[in-house]
């Protein structure tokens, strides 16, 4: 029978633990970067929805914290019914507002990529 000295078991500890972290790290990146293509999409809907509907887009614009205000949302169901389907446009308007509304999700780059317009 063959002996395994301490040292051997050490290295072959650190291998394991090394390929074990950095097959977690391969995963963690597909899902950051599967939820920003969605954020994305949803920003992109939400700027085609804000195309037929100009008055709530002045509104947002001005104010973006109205995707929180209970009594704006009353008085506009579509906008309401919209961000209750796409949360994380809710957030990333009020959070993000000069993203939201600037060049970053409208640039023609941007729907370069995305063919299927």
């Amino acid at each position: 029978m063959m002996k395994i000295s301490i040292f051997d078991r050490r290295r072959f500890v650190r291998l394991i633990f090394a390929l074990s972290l950095g097959l977690s790290f391969l995963g963690t990146a597909n899902v950051a970067w599967s939820v920003h293509d969605r954020v994305r999409t949803e920003m992109r809907q939400f700027h085609d929805f804000l195309r037929d509907h100009p008055r709530i887009a002045t509104d947002l614009r001005n104010n973006p914290n109205l995707v929180y205000n209970r009594r704006y949302l009353e008085r506009h169901d579509e906008l309401d019914r919209f961000l209750s389907r796409h949360p994380a446009v809710r957030r990333e308007v009020a959070d993000n507002p000069g993203r939201a509304f600037g060049r970053y999700y409208t640039s023609n780059d941007y729907y370069a990529r995305w063919p299927h317009r």
